[in-house]
């Protein structure tokens, strides 16, 4: 029950994410059902309303994803969303998830409010709260007894594609390095090789700077791990979907993160 809730979790960031940030509208075909049910009011019914609705996003719109928590098949994210409305808005997003797809959502919108102007003195969205929650889970982790310590490959690969080679500011690529890779990790490109985490970072600056502004990488198919080896395929590209180089990531871990990475890129017409 815990991988299934650790991946029904993954699903739903990567959703979010996929819709909200890269604004990839193909993303609703393969992530949602085709019995798909929406419960936001100001939605049509369906997936294909959904799809439409990223589509046509205004430029300046962005959301930011929070804590997470997951029950069954259900999982809620705490989130933040900018250019939907005048103002700001903190969003909770309730998605119910059937055979590995989001099958039914519901979500409550609220105006963002600055600390200094609520009754608390508290903020209602912190951006690092995602980031303290992994943090959290990975310390939890690395405690348990080794013989207790599961892999969840799924999550910490695609964290590694979206939150280390899709960020582009290099201080929050350091911030996910530190809780996704061993101090010692090397990272093996197919022409160079990067030891610990600030070269790690350096080499993937490198690697976006060559990279044009609107490209992002992309999950092509389920993770696979066992053994402390775990396997992503990917896909990087413009935003329009198409993808100009496809690959593949294989992590070795130690302790539940990641040793070494393997970077191959797939050959031209193959």
């Amino acid at each position: 029950m815990a991988s299934t809730i650790e991946q029904n979790k993954a699903l739903v960031l990567e959703a979010m994410t996929a819709l909200f940030q890269r604004r990839d509208a193909k993303a609703v075909e393969r992530l949602y059902s085709p019995n798909y049910i929406q419960h936001n009011p100001s939605i049509p019914q369906g997936r294909a309303a959904l799809a439409d609705l990223v589509a046509q996003l205004p430029s300046e719109f962005f959301y930011e994803p929070g804590l997470m928590i997951a029950e069954g098949s259900y999982v809620a994210i705490h989130g933040r969303i900018r250019g939907w409305a005048p103002a700001p808005q903190v969003v909770i997003d309730i998605f119910r998830i059937e055979d590995g797809l989001l099958t039914e959502h519901w979500d409550v919108l609220q105006d963002e409010v600055a600390a200094n102007a609520t009754q608390s003195g508290t903020t209602m969205f912190s951006p690092d709260e995602r980031a303290r929650q992994v943090a959290g889970s990975q310390d939890n982790l690395s405690n348990r007894p080794k013989t207790e310590a599961a892999i969840d490959y799924d999550s910490l690969m695609r964290a590694n594609l979206t939150q280390v080679f899709g960020e582009r500011d290099a201080h929050k690529r350091m911030s996910a390095i530190r809780r996704l890779y061993a101090t010692d990790a090397v990272l093996n490109e197919p022409h160079a090789s990067a030891k610990g985490h600030a070269e790690i970072n350096d080499a993937v600056t490198a690697l976006l700077a060559g990279l044009p502004s609107d490209f992002s990488f992309h999950v092509l198919s389920a993770v696979q791990g066992h053994h402390e080896i775990g396997v992503l395929k990917w896909g990087a590209g413009p935003h329009d979907g198409s993808f100009a180089v496809t690959g593949m990531d294989v992590a070795h871990f130690q302790d539940g993160l990641i040793h070494s990475l393997f970077v191959f890129l797939t050959p031209p017409g193959a």
